[in-house]
């Protein structure tokens, strides 16, 4: 879940130039010394984990066949009399062959990701993913026809009334008359995957080049690093256009008058996209001077910073034992035992196969309760990525059992990831070493920024292209390079089809601004009673599914970033770096 490093320190390089020449800098204060209190542990979540080695996880296509036919008797049961006991009991079923179905659909995905030429696993995560689309509309369906049966109050006091709650929530983005669209929509973005993970050359001085060949201090390296990208943007950002001449389809199909509203919705949250712009518009205005700031106060820091991850040898294994060591001394036992249970059954993957795919993310396998890290090393160099990915990892490991219509919030997500980074900075010296800590605690903020920044323009950028629909893929292109520049001072032309939210999980990518916000509070307040700050953070990691996501700030004493002025207080304390 951690966004996708399309910024290359190349491209950190020449976003840190653009931001110290577009912005002033001011003097900085040190930080006060971590408090020694201990810190009071929320109990966490009692999950059973027994022992699931990845590697004897087999997969094997479930019975969609068989689940439709549970679901049709299911559905005629329902007309029946007396059959209360057995209505119920083979709904819980179904709910059952669904959990397997999505565990099924997750080891095929993974599996693929880790080969994308795997011609089996993309047939089976695609017919799967495909199936899925059928299969939600058919439970909204039986589930409907339960509750206007004579079983109504009986289903209701089964199946609680936040199930109930979900259903009709989800009964409505959803319906058979987009089940084309969305296969369709499936396909490109499988498409989009495979081509995603190939390698894009160009001819210089008559050898076949790729960027990892180029010289970017010469004219004829920038050149062909041009080329290279404007092939890679025709191909990729031709499917975007064609997803989103169908993702336009589907909203107006279930009613709405736009699709960004739509794709809100579909992430559950409990904010709009006016309420995005207008945080967007206050990050812009308020966060970006403070950056600019901090920015040119630690020019040298960042660039010496920025250059020495290329001195990184990808080795992520490496930050395991001391990930394990810092969780050990001041995190709750739940987060080591969560690493262990990782580690012991081998549910990650770091490697840099040259078909894997190019991407960072955590997942679980349902049945199993068992989570899954996936990282390509040879996009993701630096311990941090394994930081932040567990934040993910140990939320997962909380989660108690996944049921059909259960969700998680993207923007509380990230927050458990991203504040995990920020507060690992304690140990920063062993994870990069003595001589490059210092200067990777302010990149980190620094990153955590940019994180912000980014997030906001990539929202801005997905708002104007569903509010105009028409333009070409040369006019996107413009489009967000205007709009990447009004919040990095870098014009971002080319590259955005690298950005994979934008393609699988539209307007995702505003979550890392919204959470950064939150995971930078962590660490202001850290700077002044670090134990108070590892228990806002244990309070927030305790919010798992079903919850919304500005009620868990509140309940874990976070300030919301729309209504609250935690925005100023922060750009306030970037500025004292």
């Amino acid at each position: 879940m951690k966004k996708e490093k399309f910024s290359m320190s190349r491209f950190m390089l020449a976003l840190l130039a653009a931001f110290s020449l577009l912005l002033s800098g001011c003097g900085s204060t040190p930080a006060p010394a971590p408090s020694a209190t201990p810190t009071p542990w929320v109990e966490a979540v009692s999950v059973e984990h027994q022992p699931h080695p990845f590697g004897d996880m087999e997969y094997v296509r479930p019975d969609l066949e068989g689940l439709d036919q549970k679901i049709a008797d299911c559905q005629a049961m329902a007309a029946e009399a007396d059959k209360e006991s057995e209505l119920l009991a083979l709904y819980d079923e179904i709910l059952e062959d669904i959990r397997h179905l999505d565990t099924m659909d997750s080891l095929a995905t993974i599996h693929y990701n880790l080969d994308t030429t795997d011609a089996f696993y993309e047939e089976e995560m695609t017919t799967l993913d495909n199936y899925y689309t059928r299969l939600d509309n058919r439970m909204n369906e039986l589930t409907g026809t339960i509750l206007e049966s004579s079983y109504q109050e009986a289903a209701k006091a089964a199946w609680g009334e936040e199930f109930i709650e979900r259903y009709e929530i989800n009964s409505k983005l959803n319906s058979p008359e987009i089940e084309e669209l969305s296969e369709q929509e499936n396909d490109l973005v499988t498409q989009y995957t495979k081509l995603l993970a190939s390698e894009y050359t160009t001819e210089l001085n008559g050898q076949t080049v790729t960027i990892d060949d180029l010289d970017l201090t010469t004219d004829e390296g920038i050149q062909a690093y041009s080329e290279i990208y404007e092939k890679k943007n025709a191909e990729l950002g031709g499917i975007y256009l064609q997803l989103r001449d169908l993702r336009i389809q589907i909203a107006e199909k279930l009613g709405y008058d736009n699709y960004t509203d739509y794709a809100y919705d579909v992430l559950g949250r409990d904010y709009t996209p006016e309420d995005a712009h207008n945080f967007s518009e206050k990050i812009r205005t308020e966060m970006l001077p403070a950056f600019g700031q901090m920015i040119n106060n630690h020019y040298d820091e960042l660039v010496n910073a920025i250059n020495g991850m290329q001195a990184g040898d990808g080795d992520l294994e490496a930050a395991l034992p001391i990930l394990k060591t810092a969780l050990q001394k001041e995190f709750p036992g739940k987060m080591s035992e969560a690493l262990d249970y990782m580690q012991s059954n081998k549910l990650y993957d770091f490697s840099a196969e040259p078909n894997k795919m190019h991407a960072g993310y955590t997942t679980i396998l349902n049945e199993y309760s068992a989570p899954f890290m996936f990282i390509n090393s040879s996009d993701y160099r630096q311990p941090d990525t394994v930081v932040h990915e567990f934040g993910h990892y140990y939320n997962f490991y909380l989660m108690p059992e996944l049921k059909w219509n259960d969700n998680n919030n993207l923007d509380a997500a990230e927050i458990h990831s991203q504040a995990l980074e920020l507060l690992m900075q304690p140990y920063y010296d062993q994870f990069f070493g003595a001589d490059q800590a210092e200067g990777q605690k302010i990149y980190s903020i620094y990153s955590m920024i940019s994180s912000i920044l980014q997030g906001c323009a990539e929202d801005e950028f997905q708002q104007a292209v569903f509010a105009n629909p028409d333009l070409t893929l040369e006019e996107v292109n413009e489009l967000h390079s205007e709009i990447f520049y009004q919040f990095t001072g870098s014009e971002l032309y080319y590259e955005w089809v690298e950005i994979h939210h934008h393609f699988e999980t539209p307007f995702y990518y505003v979550s890392y601004a919204t959470s950064a916000i939150s995971a930078l509070e962590i660490w202001a307040q850290s700077l002044d009673d670090r134990n108070q700050a590892l228990s806002t953070y244990n309070q927030i990691t305790q919010f798992t599914t079903n919850f919304k996501y500005r009620d868990a700030l509140t309940s874990s004493g976070l300030k919301d970033p729309f209504t609250s002025d935690c925005v100023s207080e922060i750009a306030e304390k970037v500025k004292g770096l």
